[in-house]
Order: structure tokens, then sequence, then C-alpha cells
């Protein structure tokens, strides 16, 4: 059992739980039984007790199908040898580059987590292109699981379709709106789906649609939105709140650069100031710090948290900042935009420090339901770190001027 699983184990919450039983299950190691019995009998959650024990059963019924049998029920067809087909495999895996091997696990990975975030098509897809990149997953007993899961039918079934050129879009009924729902491996959805289901429409489905539930990002619904985190996604996010920033950037500087010409006049001509140099390198500063700004800012309050006794991942947490930042980002460039109105600048100032002070709840939220700490210790986690680096600084500031200022006495 990986590690991970154990130090999640300890601090996951229903959902969470659920997610790493179905991992568990779907890993088919009996090594695993011994720990999903435990979770049966001990967990304080019923339900994650009924998925534990359903899980220890798929495992063990697996393992005694991946048996072989005693004689062979169609006597035309013989199987070719254990070792023969092992060295085929073997060889197949040798010709592969290395690059595309870790490409292909990696997307039977990204597979998985498209399925229990339901997004059944996308994963059918992704899983179909891991086939294509190493054909020898058809033997890893994880992707087995995965195919399975994913199509309802025998994982042999399942990879015949899916190796087909375009073979995975005839697992989707095109007379549905939606994909067709699988079956599961035990049949019945976990906790975590129920809770999904139940809660309907407020389950997001895409990005645009988190985006704009910018008011209703209570912890609930970004316990929700964690199972969905995937670096492509939050690197979209990131492209948007850098565009959001400079388009707010263009439109509000050109005003304001309007003013200081309307202000100084002739005196920018005798001072040899060019205006639009400056708001070229400005707006090229703002393409390639406000990413930078965003990686480094998570990157303070991931080591804060840390430091606090957080467990969560760094992948998991910046998936949800850049789910929060792209409306703060877009709501701010706006708001700037209406302060350069005379008549509800005042307002407009208002509006942005009330979103300035939400922004701050989302973050605590946000760093809560990551790292599965107390609001006390998320609040810690960001302001902690900010107060070492400006402590260090100062330290540093008052050492080069002292130094500086020794050096300028013996000169003296």
């Amino acid at each position: 059992m990986r590690s991970e699983w154990i130090n999640e184990l300890k601090n996951a919450d229903v959902q969470g739980r659920a997610r790493i039983i179905k991992e568990l299950a779907l890993s088919g190691d009996q090594q695993n039984l011994p720990i999903l019995i435990q979770i049966a009998e001990n967990d304080p959650d019923p339900r994650i007790q009924e998925y534990a024990r359903k899980a220890a059963k798929h495992i063990y019924s697996s393992q005694k199908a991946a048996e072989p049998e005693d004689s062979n029920p169609n006597p035309e067809i013989t199987p070719p040898p254990a070792e023969e087909s092992q060295q085929d495999s073997d060889s197949e895996i040798r010709t592969r580059p290395p690059a595309e091997i870790r490409t292909a696990a990696q997307k039977v990975q990204r597979a998985f987590t498209l399925h229990t975030s339901k997004q059944t098509k996308k994963a059918l897809q992704v899983l179909s292109e891991a086939l294509k990149l190493n054909p020898a997953l058809e033997k890893d007993t994880f992707t087995r699981g995965v195919a399975a899961d994913l199509t309802g039918k025998i994982p042999e079934e399942a990879f015949l379709i899916l190796k087909k050129p375009g073979g995975w879009k005839e697992i989707i009924d095109p007379n549905q709106a939606q994909a067709p729902q699988p079956a599961t491996w035990n049949n019945t959805p976990s906790p975590a789906v129920e809770q999904i289901q139940e809660q309907g429409g407020e389950s997001t489905s895409n990005l645009v649609q988190t985006w704009l539930s910018f008011f209703r990002m209570d912890e609930e619904f970004l316990k929700r939105e964690i199972a969905r985190t995937n670096t492509e996604d939050t690197l979209l996010s990131v492209l948007v709140i850098t565009i959001a920033a400079v388009l707010s950037f263009l439109i509000n500087g050109f005003f304001q650069f309007q003013l200081i010409i309307e202000m100084l006049g002739d005196q920018l001509t005798d001072l040899n100031i060019n205006l639009g140099t400056i708001f070229f390198f400005l707006l090229l500063g703002t393409l390639i710090f406000t990413p930078l700004t965003f990686y480094l800012s998570a990157g303070l309050q991931f080591l804060g948290v840390r430091l606090f006794g957080g467990t969560g991942s760094f992948k998991a947490q910046a998936y949800l900042m850049a789910l929060i930042q792209v409306p703060i980002t877009a709501l701010g460039g706006l708001i700037s935009l209406l302060s350069l109105i005379p008549w509800i600048g005042f307002i407009a100032g208002l509006v942005g420090f009330g979103l300035s002070i939400y922004a701050i709840i989302l973050s605590v939220r946000a760093l809560k339901v990551a790292h599965n700490v107390s609001a006390g210790r998320a609040v810690a986690g960001i302001i902690v770190p900010p107060l070492i680096l400006s402590f260090i600084g100062g330290c540093i500031l008052m050492l080069l001027g002292s130094t500086l200022g020794s050096l300028l006495g013996q000169i003296q």
C-alpha cells in the first residue's frame, strides 16, 4: 500500500476515505486486504465500513478469478504458454521509449481521476490514448480495473473497443446528452458520489461554471472541487488570470497614462520621458509576473500551512487557489476601471475593499480543505511566511546598512 494512502486515511474526510478505498480496490493487491478489513471494522462512518467490506470482497474475488483453471473449457483453442506471453509483454515494453511508457502511465491515472469526477467521456478518450502509447498496459492490474470500471465490461472486451480508432466513442450513446453511467466494480456508488448526486445542480461540470460560482464557494463546494484536481485545469486558470490581469492593465493603464499626459504636458518632453516605453515594460512585467506571483504566493502558503500540520498536496492547493483567483482578478480589474469614474469611485473603492476581505476568506477556506487543518492554522499559514520573510529581509538590510556605514566611515 502506498504511503500517501496511509497518511491520507488518517486525516481524510468521508469523501477522501471513499476515494482511497476505491483506489485500493482497483489496485487488485491482496496486501491491501488487512487495511480494508481494519477500515470496515473501525471506521466511524457506517457507509465507509460497508464500502470497505465490498472493496475487500472485490479484491478477493478478482484474485480468485485470476487463478488458472485446471482444464481448458474449449479444447480447440489453446492459450499460449505463460512464459511466451510474459516474454512478448517484456519485449513490447522494451520497444517502447521510456518517455512514452511514463506518459501512458500518467494518462491512466488521469483517466481514473476524470472518471471519479464523472467526466466519463473524457476519461475514455484519455485511457484509449494511453493504450495506444503502451499496449502492454493491458496486463497492468490497475489499468484493467479502470477499463472495466469505465466501460462496465470485462477488461478484455473493454480493451478491444478502446484500441480501435475512435472505439471509445462506441461506449458513448450518441442519443444521450450525457455519457451513460458505467457499472462500477461493486455496482454501488460511493458515499462521495452519492453526495455529489444529491447536490445535483450545485455540482460544477466545467471550469466556467466553477468560476461563475464565485459567491457560493463554501467549504462543501471546495471539497467537491478538490476531487477534480488536475494540472491542466490549474494551468488554464492561471492563463485566464494572466489574460485578465493584462486586459485590466491595458484598459486602466491607458486612462491613467492619459491623465499623466494631461497633468504634466510639455514637462514630459523636457524630462525626456517616453511614456510609450514605460507602458510597454509595465505591460511585459504584468504578463511575466502575474503567473510567477501566483505560484510564489501559493508556494509560501503551502510551506506556511505545512509548518502548522497541513497534510495536503501543492497540486490540490494550487488548483483551488487558481479557481478562486480567476473571478477575483476579473472583478478586481472591473472595480479598478469603475474607480476612475469620479462620482462612483468611492463606492467602487468600498466594493474593492469588500472583495479583498472575501478573497482572504476564500483563501482560508481553500487551505482548510486542501490541507485538512483548522481555520486558525490556515490563517497562520497565510500570515507567518510573509512575516518571516520580512524579518529576514529587515535583518539583511540592517546588516548591509551597517556594513556600508562602516565602509563610508573608513573612507572618510
